[in-house]
């Protein structure tokens, strides 16, 4: 009998369990061969040991050894080693075993003899299962902050990799930064992953969308009052930078600051200090600001619609998050991760793409960004029949996601209404204050219509 070995010096990835000498070794070298590191056994009790080192990922098993079987390797891994895929090698004798395994929790079978490449192809599937599922769970942890920085927590791509090193690097400082980028592309994620990246992680993580906040009520939102300060101020109300306190604030849209408080959320940056609107007390404040934008605050600038003095404090730190469709891989990684989450939100068996469903997701634009594949994988899950989803649960011929139901004059309304919104945004330079009056609403509702609509920057 050939010696038991392992292929690489590498911690091995995949163990390839099978008793014939040369079936063993050809498989396994296959795998080094494809850059995945590789052990070799030849016996259950072997399989065992090796398992037993915690370093293995994926389980490829012959349905018969000489000390058991493939049932009882797998029904041992799914006690102690919960969660390592099993990809069982049969000879057409054993297939309803092999078949009935899979139906137990087994990821996929092969009867021999099979060509090289589809193990490889299945193997490869599960080695990328598992990551997502570990990348998956660092993105629900601790009530859904992400986990540390330059843990692929962001995706696989090399842009988000890059700004993860760059989080990591400027993470405990506690310098401003200016998070850009489309709308729906992951500013927000990014500045969780710096809060908690950082020294403050354990203090508050305060939201502010500046672009949801009414026009009169700016100054008080982020500053506080004090009781009769203005109209209707019953109360004395602390405000967000206080609420920070020791932590952070995040000023999502800051381009939709009106320009009188533009100069003293300057002031406050600067003097590190707040006093609330009718108020005369001084409060220090240990807080640190990030700001993000869909804008671009150059032209803002050069319009006279935003402080350039401003922008420079903010901008000690630039981070430009790229859109989803420049991200690669990242939309199967996320597709993924969201198919996780909902089925298990709304109780349903846990759900994977079919082929032709991840070449789809490939080809679509997103314009829309995360946010869109956020909701078309939600909507997927809901109506997808069994585990799997096809390109057609989400979407039809025509590429835009599946409608189901006939057209109503609501519907009609609402794509008009849609139209207007997108036209007017253009016309002013996204900016949500001219926009929204040029409208005759409110920016509140402008922002409110935004959002059920999926409108975003680059839609038209």
């Amino acid at each position: 009998m050939i010696p038991i070995q392992e292929t690489s010096t590498a911690s091995p990835q995949v163990l390839v369990v099978e008793d014939d000498d040369l079936m063993r070794l050809s498989v396994a070298d296959r795998f080094r061969i494809e850059g995945i590191p590789a052990a070799a056994a030849a016996s259950l009790a072997e399989a065992r040991r090796l398992l037993s080192r915690g370093q293995i990922e994926v389980v490829v098993t012959d349905i018969r050894l000489p000390d058991g079987t493939g049932r009882d390797l797998f029904e041992d891994i799914a006690r102690s080693h919960s969660g390592i895929p099993v990809v069982l090698m049969t000879a057409f004798g054993s297939i309803p075993e092999a078949v009935e395994l899979v139906k137990s929790g087994a990821a996929d079978y092969l009867t021999k003899p099979f060509k090289p490449d589809a193990l490889v192809s299945i193997v490869r599937r599960c080695l990328d299962d598992r990551r997502d599922r570990r990348l998956s769970a660092q993105l629900r942890a601790a009530d859904g902050r992400c986990g540390p920085a330059g843990t692929g927590v962001l995706g696989r791509s090399l842009a988000m990799r890059t700004i993860e090193q760059l989080v990591a690097r400027i993470a405990p400082l506690d310098s401003s930064v200016l998070i850009t980028g489309e709308s729906g592309a992951g500013k927000e994620v990014v500045a969780d992953l710096i809060h908690h990246s950082s020294p403050r992680a354990g203090a508050p993580f305060v939201k502010v969308n500046c672009a949801a906040i009414p026009l009169n009520l700016v100054e008080s939102e982020l500053f506080g009052h004090e009781k009769g300060a203005f109209t209707g101020a019953d109360r004395r109300w602390i405000g967000r930078f206080e609420q920070a306190q020791g932590g952070t604030l995040f000023l999502d849209e800051i381009a939709e600051i009106p320009p009188e408080t533009q100069v003293k959320l300057l002031r406050v940056l600067q003097e590190r200090s707040v006093q609330r609107v009718g108020g005369r007390e001084t409060i220090r404040l240990d807080v640190r600001v990030i700001a993000a934008t869909q804008v671009d605050l150059k032209a803002a600038i050069e319009s006279g619609r935003f402080r350039g003095d401003l922008y420079w404090r903010l901008n000690v730190f630039h981070i430009a998050v790229p859109p989803l469709r420049e991200r690669g891989d990242d939309v199967l990684f996320l597709a993924r991760h969201f198919a996780r989450e909902f089925a298990e939100r709304m109780g349903r068996p846990a759900k994977e793409f079919s082929p032709d469903a991840e070449a789809a997701l490939l080809d679509n634009p997103f314009p829309g960004n995360v946010r869109e594949l956020k909701n078309l994988v939600e909507r997927a899950v809901g109506l997808s029949d069994g585990r799997r989803i096809e390109a057609h649960d989400l979407f039809t011929t025509s590429g835009q996601p599946a409608v189901h139901g006939t057209a109503t004059l609501r519907n009609a309304k609402e794509t008009s209404e849609r139209e207007a919104i997108l036209q007017a945004l253009a016309r002013h330079g996204w900016m949500m204050t001219e926009t929204a009056r040029a409208l005759g609403i409110s920016r509140k509702n402008l922002w409110e219509k935004m959002r059920r609509y999926g409108v975003e920057r680059d839609a038209q």
